[in-house]
């Protein structure tokens, strides 16, 4: 199940196919087995908020632009295209964005190497040139209707960037840790690999409760789950992983909800708007889940916020900003829906999927991974899933968690509380 193109030998192995020596060499290369820095519950007081049930659904691979780019709320607040946005083609001339009608269309290049050449030092004008012309599609509110109704009473993130400048697997490692660790290539998954602190660990160091829901199960094995906690050594047999869409809905129903829940919808069911999906399916799904919330006891605590784990190839005319060797990616859609997130409102802070984590912590008191997690500080491994380094180095470039920074926000500018 390829999730990216790409020149090089490795990122052109499918998940599938990888062979499973690669997979243990990986997890070694990794720091598998080395330290894990121990982490005790905190006495801080968390915000004086409302919420009580934070909810995270992250979905697959689309592009700010490429989903929101064109509305008219977002043109009028100046987050989207400017008049006359064109990308270089690779006979010398240029092409325009154009509207997609199909709601399935073909899968682009979005691996480290194409991202890079389509970011381009910032220049933002490698699309057609390291995707091709699939990558120049956008939707409206005919093909988006739940998420452009989201417009009315939520807040929609217009300056959310993903992690790094690469594909699906590392930028999942950050919205759980805070840093992929080095890690650059979806070359590298398996039960346990990793042992650094991440954030479930901070939600049982502090009792808080927590549950991950798979909305359609997917394989670990087999390399086509999006559920990376499971790669984590503390957490690849808990029970607490496993959850299902039923299981949501149904602890929804009850009023059973954990304090933090993580909702990933399946990609080997086309689920998770990962293309050649339909986007209609994984928004429906989306829609259901919302509305479940909606119409239940625990709305008015509640935050739910829909994110991408990346762009996917498709344009965006933002220059991200570059925090360190890794990214940040390319910008991607993020709803803030509650009943506190601010109606209407186009949020222009700085996030990116750290963000998330940040805003956890905010909101329950926890420190920060960046102040638990040390591993990284200096320097990361180099390898095949380590492209950052430059050609010969023994190291690769620092990627402490990013929860500790301060050029990114915590999402608590998108609520009224």
């Amino acid at each position: 199940m390829p999730r990216s193109t790409s020149p090089s030998v490795l990122d052109s192995l499918s998940r599938r196919t990888f062979l499973k020596g690669s997979v243990a060499a990986g997890a070694a290369l990794a720091g598998g087995g080395l330290f894990t820095t121990a982490i005790h519950a905190r006495s801080r007081r968390g915000a004086d908020t409302p919420l009580e049930h934070i909810l995270v659904a992250c979905q697959e691979n689309r592009s700010f632009d490429h989903y929101f780019g064109y509305a008219p709320q977002v043109q009028a607040a100046g987050f989207g295209p400017p008049p006359g946005y064109t990308q270089p083609d690779a006979s010398g001339g240029t092409v325009a964005p154009y509207r997609f009608t199909d709601l399935a269309t073909p899968d682009v290049p979005h691996d480290w190497g194409s991202v890079h050449g389509q970011w381009n030092g910032g220049a933002m004008d490698g699309f057609m040139t390291h995707s091709g012309i699939w990558a120049m599609g956008y939707y409206t509110a005919t093909e988006l209707p739940f998420y452009y109704s989201l417009f009315e009473d939520s807040t929609l993130c217009a300056s959310f960037f993903c992690s790094l400048l690469g594909p699906t697997w590392p930028n999942r490692l950050y919205l759980m840790a805070g840093t992929s660790g080095g890690v650059t290539t979806n070359g590298q998954w398996g039960y346990g690999i990793y042992d650094s602190p991440m954030i479930l660990d901070l939600l049982d160091a502090a009792g808080i409760s927590w549950k991950i829901y798979n909305l359609g199960w997917d394989s670990v094995p087999y390399g086509n789950t999006d559920n990376v906690a499971l790669f984590w050594k503390n957490f690849e047999h808990d029970s607490r992983t496993l959850g299902s869409k039923g299981s949501y809905l149904n602890d929804v129903r009850k009023d059973r909800l954990p304090q933090v829940s993580f909702l990933i919808p399946s990609y080997a069911r086309g689920w998770d708007e990962h293309p050649p999906a339909s986007v209609a399916i994984g928004m429906g799904i989306q829609e259901e889940c919302v509305n479940a919330l909606r119409q239940s006891a625990a709305w008015e605590s509640s935050a739910y916020i829909i994110t991408y784990d990346e762009h996917g190839g498709y344009f965006d005319h933002v220059a991200p900003p570059q925090l360190d060797a890794f990214g940040l990616g390319i910008r991607i859609p993020t709803w803030v829906i509650s009943p506190w997130a601010k109606p209407g409102h186009l949020e222009g802070t700085t996030y990116e999927l750290s963000s998330i984590l940040k805003f956890i912590e905010r909101v329950f008191g926890l420190p920060t991974l960046a102040s638990v997690n040390h591993r990284y500080d200096a320097a990361t491994p180099v390898g095949g899933n380590y492209q950052a380094a430059a050609p010969g180095a023994l190291s690769g470039p620092p990627a402490p968690p990013r929860d500790g920074r301060a050029e990114i926000g915590d999402l608590f500018e998108c609520f009224s509380f």
